[in-house]
């Protein structure tokens, strides 16, 4: 997989490992395919968001809900698999250990 920028490739390990969530806020709810594919494909929903952003109306949030869900719905089998395994991944490692609360 090709950045946009720096023209480097990524396996799938590799993009889950640079996508790991880092505070430890972001483990309150366990992750489900959803939500993981929204970190390891940042780039993708933002472009999503933005195509169907009205800025000047504030109530075009549920059109962006709307989009986001649609673009999840139509993802390739490969970034569903990598979607699941990230989010199987970040369940099961938790919170960074230096945000960790060790009681």
């Amino acid at each position: 997989m090709q950045l946009e920028d720096g023209g480097e490739y990524l396996t799938p390990e590799e993009r889950i490992a640079a996508a790991t969530p880092v505070y430890a806020g972001d483990y309150w709810e366990l992750f489900d395919t959803f939500r993981a594919a929204q970190k390891l494909f940042a780039d993708e929903v933002a472009l999503v968001d933005e195509a169907c952003r009205d800025k000047k109306n504030k109530n075009t949030l549920g059109n962006r809900t709307a989009a986001v869900r649609k673009w999840f719905r139509e993802l390739p089998a490969s970034k569903l698999n990598q979607a699941k395994d990230a989010a199987a991944k970040w369940n099961s490692d938790g919170a960074p250990d230096k945000d960790r609360v060790h009681v």
